[in-house]
């Protein structure tokens, strides 16, 4: 999407703004349901298909194919859900006031095992960017000083598992990286920023922007990681809708790449 670093440098703090736009106004309507977890909501219009996200780079070729009308000739009603913790976007898809949710491989699978009536569907598989970072004063210039450091995570997630991952190359043990569970990606970054902690994990552009303002990137993970779900009963019932969403996805992707 970005040509060069110094471009993409430049146009992180828009990307970020942009990507948290949305975050006001969806936010309140989310938090306004009242659906519980079998999935149904007497309170949803049922015409519209909601998908959460997260303001994320992963999640942009959904913003992409929005901001260019894709979703606007689908033949139905697309609304973009932006949370800025995973967690939230969770209860949201499993309290039914979401169709399809962007998530990982492990939170996928956590999810499975909490939520009732459906089994869950990946639709999408994609790559997933990751980055560990730590503060100036922290002074950590490599993983093998990660011994009794503090370093901010969301659990039951890609981002817990990099850590272990991390841990386990640098020949240290799991249990000796502190991890306090901070689920708001922007607060886990300001939090960096400030210096809160030793160090956190980040998905872009949250990472690169964080670097760009003095932290420390020692780790990256790359993976293909990423999943678009959603649950067995949607894919029943609104297949074609699942589909034509899907092919609007992956033309925005390809839109971003020129």
């Amino acid at each position: 999407m970005y040509n060069t670093n110094h471009t993409r440098h430049t146009l992180l703090p828009t990307l970020i703004r942009a990507l948290e736009a949305v975050v006001a106004c969806m936010l309140p309507c989310a938090c306004t349901h009242n659906g519980g977890t079998d999935g149904t909501d007497d309170t949803t219009d049922s015409t519209i298909f909601r998908i959460a996200i997260l303001p994320t780079d992963e999640c942009l070729p959904f913003v992409v194919a929005q901001q260019h009308g894709m979703l606007d000739t689908l033949g139905f009603e697309v609304q973009l859900d932006t949370f800025m913790a995973a967690m939230d976007a969770d209860t949201a898809f499993i309290n039914g006031h979401a169709d399809m949710l962007v998530t990982d491989t492990f939170r996928m699978a956590y999810l499975n095992t909490i939520i009732n009536g459906a089994a869950i569907n990946p639709v999408i598989t994609d790559t997933l960017k990751l980055s560990m970072l730590t503060t100036q004063s922290s002074r950590i210039k490599s993983t093998k000083n990660l011994k009794e450091k503090i370093v901010a995570v969301t659990r039951n997630s890609a981002i817990d598992h990099f850590a272990d991952i991390v841990m386990d190359r640098a020949k240290l043990k799991r249990e000796e990286l502190n991890r306090p569970q901070i689920n708001d990606i922007s607060l886990r970054a300001n939090m960096l920023n400030l210096e809160q902690y030793d160090g956190a994990i980040l998905p872009e552009p949250y990472a690169t922007q964080c670097e760009t303002q003095g932290a420390q990137r020692i780790a990256m993970s790359n993976e293909t990681q990423m999943r678009v779900v959603v649950k067995s009963t949607t894919m029943h019932k609104r297949k074609n809708d699942v589909q034509r969403i899907l092919a609007a996805y992956w033309q925005a992707k390809k839109l971003q790449k020129q």
